[in-house]
């Protein structure tokens, strides 16, 4: 080309390119590492490396003295400053989203060279000359190889310069390949040696004119080389230098920010009460906080550079490096985000358990991972000493089973005691009272008469000491179990004063009871059995007066009363005379009042059933007595037509109930039985039977009933309802053909006798007769 290059300003244009070079790269690396805003500080390392480009390449044109005018286009000037800053900022973007890959690289770089040589071919076209230039093609061939080389260059290094001195050193590469393809450039025009004298100023258009200029040639404004070569070389710099200085503000920023994060993170982790140790991937400790310094023994400035080993037990002692190296080779994450229970080693070389978790995380520079760790003896001690209790629990709770089984046990050895004392004991006894009923008859009027009457009351005494033996120790064995139902007290306590009044009377005393309506839902045969007592304790211990039997209302419930004049109870006497064979006015034990143990079978009978039994008394005043059970609505109780010792009019034998829910067997068993002689009431359930009975207004002097009913109901629930509305206990005959000894034991319990079907005609006529 023409003319010659002015030494400073190709110094200038040297210093602009690396200048902005290193802007560049450092914008490229700060926003590699920015969270936020990057794609700003990518902008601006765009404009940074742009800019310094396109500012080297117009000093650089300046530089170039020629003996001829030259004007630039304005247009064409700043449609290759943007050209310079667009490239740029594609390659820049290109390559920080895309990954950095070789391709992606490549094909930015290439992308990026072009538009350098576009931006540098169109300000050479700018260039307004009397003459015309001509390229030579080998040299833009090269400053097209320089241009893209020296792009990829500049892209490489955008992501990868850490430090400021490997941003300067890639800043200068940098710089010198990007002035390289622009003087090769320049070198490859040269002016047309037949148009060196043509006019070519008169068609400028729009121009800013430089140089020397003819007088009286209008360029416009007109500016000297040097002046306008060096105030955009300064121009450039100045904005080079704001760039600079706001990332340099934004990192001191940013490393105020992260001071102040560490500074949180320090007091949190120094804090904390669990240990929690930083390592990078050769195992190599980075941090180890307070905690860490406790449980494990080692103080920080100990434990930071050495190797995590330390703190483990073996077999991961040893096998940890082994471990790391795997983890770096495969990637394959064993441990990580998974808690675990380990062994630790303490300074003092003791091992003790703990709770592991580990996290890995990425500081922008290196992988790094935090272990946080639990010092869990105590939990496992306590673990083990609920191991320890839940297996002494176990061995009580078997030795309570044991203790249960032989307990059963011998409950049921003392059930068959029972059951056989019952019979054993009263079969003699049975024998005793046949033969001294049978002399009685061959001795009447005999001298042997009286020992004989004698012998009779010392059996009565035998047999009424032997039922009440057997009583108390069959509810101490828990083998009665209440027969509950709904029933009128009214009749019961009618028929308990026509019983004992002609006995009262006889020893003086006057016996009354107070007419009720009332129910009650409890076991009739229970609660009459305590009444019993009750009367018959009155008058053994009443010498005159009276006594009354009476019910009242409490609240909810009902008390009946057994009400005496007799000799009265001590006030500190009143809960020993529920104490077995306690007799307060009877030191020389007459068998005439008793043997002391009807208060003791009122009270376990009153707890079998959940009543309470009550007791005033006033010594030498008398005693009131009572039982309060509850009271439920009265029913429909029907009236009898004949007292229970008259015949029925027709000289029949009774009438008996009958029920049974097969049809059949109904029928045939009500034909045989008014075959007979018998009045028959026959049902297919106890609603049916108690609404006939209600309904003839009869009392049965029998009731028959099969044991399974309909809907779940039994034959023992049917005779307790027909009970209820009796008023009174007849002979019961269960018939039934299950075997189970549980149901044969619930009938016996009862105390109604059992019939196995198939029934013999002849044993139910036995069973009837007997019964009746």
């Amino acid at each position: 080309m023409l003319g010659h290059y002015d030494p400073y300003l190709v110094a200038l244009s040297v210093v602009v390119a690396s200048f902005g070079g290193y802007v560049a790269l450092d914008l490229a690396s700060h926003a590699r590492d920015a969270g936020r805003g990057r794609n700003g500080w990518l902008g601006a390392a765009a404009l940074a490396l742009g800019a310094g480009i396109w500012s080297m390449h117009f000093i650089g044109m300046m530089a170039m003295r020629m003996p001829v005018p030259v004007s630039y286009d304005i247009l064409l000037t700043a449609l290759s400053f943007f050209l310079a800053v667009g490239v740029s900022g594609t390659g820049l973007f290109a390559v920080a989203h895309g990954g950095g890959g070789r391709t992606t690289l490549a094909a930015a770089g290439l992308l990026t060279g072009f538009g350098i040589v576009a931006m540098h071919y169109v300000g050479m076209a700018g260039m307004r000359l009397p003459v015309p230039l001509i390229y030579d093609t080998l040299l833009v061939a090269a400053s097209v190889v320089i241009a893209v080389a020296a792009s990829t260059a500049a892209l490489w290094l955008a992501f990868r310069t850490a430090s400021p001195l490997q941003r300067l050193s890639g800043a200068l590469v940098l710089g010198a390949a990007v002035v390289s393809m622009h003087y090769v450039g320049m070198a490859a025009a040269s002016a047309a040696e037949n148009a060196a004298g043509n006019a070519a100023g008169n068609a400028m258009g729009h121009a800013i004119g430089v140089g020397a200029v003819p007088a009286g040639d209008d360029l416009g404004l007109v500016l000297s080389t040097p002046s306008l070569a060096v105030g955009t070389g300064v121009g450039t710099l100045l904005i080079l230098s704001l760039g600079l200085l706001s990332v340099l503000i934004d990192r001191r920023r940013s490393a105020e920010r992260a001071a102040g994060q560490e500074a949180r993170y320090r007091a949190v982790v120094d804090t904390a009460v669990d240990p929690i140790v930083v390592i990078d991937e050769t195992g190599t400790i980075q941090s180890f906080n307070r905690a860490a310094e406790t449980t494990f023994g080692y103080g920080a400035e100990e434990a930071i550079g050495a190797n995590v080993r330390i703190l483990m037990a073996e077999p991961h002692r040893s096998a940890h490096d082994g471990y790391m190296a795997h983890f770096r080779e495969t990637g394959e994450r064993r441990i990580i985000g998974i808690g675990r229970e380990v062994e630790g080693r303490r300074k003092d070389g003791s091992l003790f358990p703990l709770e592991l978790s580990v996290a890995e995380w990425h500081d922008g520079r290196q992988r790094l991972f935090t272990g946080i760790m639990r010092d869990i003896t105590a939990r496992k001690a306590a673990e083990d000493a609920l191991h320890r209790a839940k297996a002494e629990a176990e061995r009580a709770r078997e030795e309570a089973l044991a203790a249960r089984d032989k307990a059963e046990r011998a409950d049921m050895a003392k059930t068959k005691f029972l059951a056989a004392a019952s019979h054993d004991l009263r079969q003699p006894v049975q024998s005793l009272f046949f033969f001294a009923h049978a002399l009685s008859d061959r001795l009447d009027g005999h001298p042997a008469s009286p020992l004989l009457a004698s012998m009779s009351e010392s059996l009565n005494g035998l047999r009424t000491l032997l039922d009440s033996l057997l009583d108390v120790s069959r509810l101490d064995a828990g083998v009665v179990t209440p027969a509950v139902t709904e029933f009128a007290l009214g009749p019961l306590l009618q028929r308990l004063a026509d019983e004992y009044r002609g006995r009262a009377a006889e020893v003086g005393i006057a016996l009354r009871h107070v007419p009720t309506d009332a129910w009650t839902r409890s076991d009739p045969a229970l609660v009459e059995r305590i009444l019993r007592n009750l009367v018959e304790n009155a008058i053994r211990y009443t010498e005159s007066g009276r006594i009354l039997i009476g019910c009242r209302r409490t609240g909810n419930g009902l008390r009946v009363e057994v009400l005496d004049t007799g000799i009265g109870i001590p006030e500190d006497k009143r809960d020993e005379v529920f104490v077995e064979f306690t007799q307060l006015a009877n030191p020389e034990r007459d068998r005439r009042k008793g043997l002391g143990l009807g208060l003791a079978i009122v009270r376990r009978l009153a707890g079998l059933l959940g009543h309470e039994v009550t007791l005033r008394s006033r010594p030498g005043r008398g005693s009131a007595f009572g039982l309060t059970v509850p009271s439920v609505a009265p029913r429909q109780v029907m009236k009898t037509c004949r007292p229970a010792a008259q015949p029925a009019a027709n000289g029949g034998k009774g009438l008996v109930v009958v029920v049974e829910d097969d049809a059949i067997i109904l029928l045939s068993m009500r034909t045989m039985l008014e075959e007979w002689g018998y009045e028959v009431v026959a049902a297919v359930s106890a609603d049916e039977a108690v609404g006939t009975l209600t309904s003839l207004g009869q009392r049965p002097d029998m009731i028959v009933a099969d044991y399974r009913l309909r809907e779940g109901r039994t034959g023992l629930q049917a005779i307790r309802d027909i009970y209820g509305v009796c008023g009174v206990r007849v002979p019961a005959l269960v018939l039934t053909g299950d075997t189970d000894p549980a149901r044969i034991a619930e009938v016996q319990q009862s105390g109604h006798r059992l019939l196995h079907k198939p029934v013999a005609p002849e044993v139910l006529r036995s069973a009837l007769t007997s019964a009746a």
